[in-house]
């Protein structure tokens, strides 16, 4: 029997008050006691191998399959429980529901007989009065036949109603019945989530959104270098998906390397912070040095080359009046023109210090507590400024595009960072390692390389690693 195609409309019913398919049950029935049955088979197999005397087995595996299958066997002991519970509480169900259906049919057949009586009854004609203005018995009885349909009919109809509500409340408290017998509370064989398992399915969900997040950032991070908005979103992005992949992983539902690679990852985003604030200490400090450097001073007879740092000597520039050269270059230390000297400007201290992602308004505060070296043009600012560099380097695509791409790739490979630190100590005669510029390249090939990664684990290109 199929699910009822039926006019309820007679009870007061836009659809089948019983949404219950007795085949469809009668199937799952059959379903779970062939479980049961095969589980009873196997467990029968797993308990020979366990009873079974070692001397007819051989080999060092003898103990360690023994050990298994009694634990396999236990486990599936308990689950054969449950499945001979459930085959033969849907058994116990069937006939409610069947009876359940049978009764509903019923009221439904009833309350069209009913319908059926009041509408006839409804039909019937009134007592008529006669001229002088009185009613016959004859009439009366007219009158009295029609109110006794209507009123049997209406009665059908109630009765019709309660046979309903009646079977209806009789298959509730079968199905209550059967949802007891088989709550999952009466039960402790693994079959059932656990809270732990329902975390685990919101922490997959959360890894999976939030690792597509990040890729998304790293493209804009890619097709818009330089903007730390990005980065720090990013950044944000990736410490969410290392904590659900942290969780999954400890209840044997995640990946190692999934972990290992988040880790990597956000070590070398706190690795990048701190050498970002040593920079810019050490060009901050290159730009008071540049400064003090640059201040007049009287100009002496033969006066002594001027230093920023263990450099070559700065040239005195003599000057006349609005900045016209009128003498020789003085690189002797020897004045032989007479004239005004002026110092020129020293590269170092044209540097700003602009935010960078964790130069942000949460974070200040804790970077100045430490003695670091907070921006003069603050974050938002800032994500204004590199996005109109951005804006720049994409405007040169098609009128320089060699240009462009040593920029981007400049910026991407972390050569632009490189030769702006470098240049500001080359102007106080400094130096820095080229170990910069690679800290940089490793940046930008690992945030490429990550970005492979995800997009192969989520489209299950790259299997998990180590998954218990």
């Amino acid at each position: 029997m199929s699910i009822r195609n039926l006019d309820w409309s007679p009870l007061d019913r836009h659809s089948d008050p019983v949404h219950a398919d007795p085949d469809v049950v009668a199937a799952a029935q059959k379903r779970y006691a062939h479980i049961a049955t095969t589980i009873d088979d196997a467990t029968a197999k797993l308990q020979q191998i366990v009873s079974t005397n070692s001397d007819s087995l051989a080999g060092q595996y003898v103990q360690g399959l023994k050990s298994e299958a009694s634990s396999l066997n236990d486990r599936l002991t308990k689950a054969a429980v449950r499945y001979h519970d459930v085959a033969n509480e849907i058994g116990k169900y069937e006939p409610d529901l069947d009876q359940g259906l049978s009764e509903t049919a019923a009221a439904l057949t009833d309350a069209e007989a009913a319908k059926t009586a009041q509408t006839k009854a409804n039909g019937m004609p009134d007592p008529q009065k006669s001229s002088d203005g009185t009613t016959t018995p004859a009439e009366q009885q007219k009158g009295n036949d029609k109110n006794k349909a209507k009123s049997d009919a209406d009665a059908n109809m109630s009765a019709a109603k309660t046979r309903l509500n009646n079977a209806l409340d009789a298959l509730n408290v079968a199905g209550k019945r059967f949802g007891d017998a088989v709550s999952a509370r009466r039960y402790d064989d693994g079959l059932t989530d656990t809270y732990k398992d329902k975390l685990d399915a919101v922490m997959a969900k959360i890894s999976q959104i939030f690792a597509i997040i990040g890729m998304i950032l790293g493209v804009l991070a890619i097709l818009i270098p330089g903007v730390d908005v990005l980065v720090l979103a990013g950044v944000v992005a990736g410490a969410v998906t290392l904590v659900a992949n942290i969780v999954l992983y400890k209840d044997g539902k995640g990946s190692l390397a999934d972990v290992i690679l988040g880790a990597v990852g956000l070590g070398l985003a706190g690795l990048g912070a701190i050498a970002s604030v040593v920079a810019k200490g050490m060009a901050s400090a290159a730009k008071t040095l540049g400064t003090l450097a640059g201040r007049p001073r009287p100009i002496t007879v033969n006066p002594p080359q001027l230093r920023w740092g263990p450099g070559a000597p700065i040239e005195l520039q003599p000057v006349g009046p609005a900045g016209v050269r009128t003498g020789p270059t003085v690189t002797t230390g020897v004045n032989t023109t007479p004239g005004d000297f002026t110092i020129p400007v020293n590269p170092a201290t044209g540097w700003t210090n602009m935010s960078d992602w964790f130069n942000n308004p949460a974070t200040n505060w804790l970077l100045g507590k430490f003695g670091g070296v907070t921006p003069e043009i603050g974050f938002w600012q800032s994500a204004g400024m590199q996005l109109g560099k951005a804006g720049e380097l994409w405007g040169t695509l098609f009128s320089n595009p060699l240009k462009f791409l040593g920029d981007w790739s400049g910026v991407i490979g972390g050569l632009s960072g490189f030769r702006d630190l470098s240049g500001i100590m080359a102007a106080i005669g400094g130096k820095i390692s080229p170990l910069w510029f690679a800290w940089g390249g490793f940046n930008g090939a690992f945030g490429m390389g990550g970005l492979i990664y995800t997009g192969g684990r989520l489209q299950g290109w790259i299997p998990s690693v180590n998954p218990s």
